[in-house]
């Protein structure tokens, strides 16, 4: 009988001295803290790691979560370009280089006689990581350029897949998908209890915990199993900081954003049957409230949270070039991006952002509600 996928895992990392860990582009709270958690074991077990996600920006509201500086927003220095001059008839003396109008010159001082151009071979290196994880990352695409820029790398480089995106593509040469757990921090902790507990300190437990939290809403959603709340009960145990996590990522809000909320309100729109919620937003409303478009997760957020029977919740809103868009947060099951695909998705599975061109809020909204009634089950 072969190993199952979480012995398989520690195995290859146990045969791996340079890891790298790849969050999607625009990663969640939870793609964040679950990445860090296991950047934070793998330094543990002595390995050299680096996380990555393109372009990426710390929100400010997550400055408190441990290794919080450690993720990068590009992928540089991942091979060696390698000059091999045959020294076997002439020793070199001296070596210089320059660069000038965009091209490095090098210049090598033999000690006697000259090199020839038959003297001279170039080659690749190694890359800089031999072994890769991917992070609530359903496909290689969602890690936008950090894949794009570096197609060859992740082609010959072995990939441990974690998600529990039920869209997952498994393109991994080992998968670890659990579409039933709540969060892909959930399947990191249940992959360290199957290494041994002894990975697991005050800082890992708090990146989990704040991924579990984030997903579930501070477990107000209709996601939360029992399972998920005996992980989050033995992470506090652990020394996880439920009070530090719940302050920062749903009580620190700006008064703008709380006026956007409450304009928001104003205009909710619900269709109880199908436990969907949604409202419209103008671009007098974020004129009036002196917010960005950027804060319409949070108040998405707060609609969740406020809205307990709601599966599926939906902003549609005006911005302030006039162009229509709208913020989609569907239930586990639905998959948007497919759902949606000519309205040129992006995001990911919590945040699915959307652009209307040629609509009208009106035809815009009615186009969201629809199709979302006829995918709920």
């Amino acid at each position: 009988m072969g190993l199952k996928t979480e012995k398989q895992i520690f195995e290859i990392v146990k045969q791996k001295d340079n890891i790298l860990i790849c969050l999607p582009k625009k990663p969640t709270t939870d793609a964040i803290a679950s990445g860090l958690a296991l950047f934070s074991v793998l330094e543990k077990m002595g390995k050299r790691v680096k996380t990555v996600a393109s372009d990426f920006a710390l929100p400010h509201d997550h400055s408190f979560l441990p290794k919080s500086k450690e993720i990068f927003a590009d992928l540089s220095a991942l091979r060696k370009f390698i000059i091999t001059v045959d020294t076997s008839e002439t020793q070199p003396d001296n070596l210089e280089y320059d660069i000038k109008d965009n091209k490095l010159s090098i210049y090598i001082t033999p000690k006697n006689g000259f090199y020839e151009p038959r003297d001279v071979s170039t080659s690749a290196g190694d890359f800089a990581f031999d072994l890769i994880f991917t992070i609530d990352t359903p496909d290689l695409e969602s890690l936008g350029s950090i894949y794009d820029n570096n197609a060859e790398f992740f082609y010959h480089t072995p990939i441990v897949n974690i998600d529990h995106n039920p869209a997952n593509e498994h393109f991994g040469q080992i998968n670890q998908i659990n579409v039933t757990a709540t969060s892909v921090s959930e399947v990191i902790f249940e992959l360290l209890q199957d290494w041994g507990d002894d990975y697991l300190d005050e800082y890992i437990a708090t990146n989990l915990l704040t991924g579990i939290i984030s997903k579930t809403k501070s477990f107000k959603t209709s996601s939360v199993t029992p399972r998920s709340l005996a992980i989050a009960s033995h992470l506090i145990s652990q020394g996880a900081r439920r009070d530090e996590i719940v302050k920062n990522l749903f009580q620190n809000k700006k008064l703008s954003t709380l006026k956007l909320w409450g304009k928001a309100l104003a205009n909710l729109k619900a269709s109880p049957e199908k436990k969907i919620v949604w409202s419209v937003l103008h671009q007098e409303d974020f004129k009036e409230t002196e917010t960005e478009e950027a804060v319409l997760d949070k108040v998405i957020d707060e609609l969740i949270i406020n809205t307990p029977d709601a599966e599926d919740v939906f902003i549609v809103y005006e911005n302030r070039e006039g162009k229509i868009e709208a913020v989609v947060a569907t239930s586990h099951y639905i998959d948007a991006f497919r759902l949606f695909s000519e309205f040129n998705p992006t995001g990911n599975h919590d945040f699915t952002y959307l652009k209307f061109p040629g609509k009208d809020l009106a035809s815009a909204e009615t186009i969201l509600k629809d199709r979302l009634e006829s995918s709920v089950k």
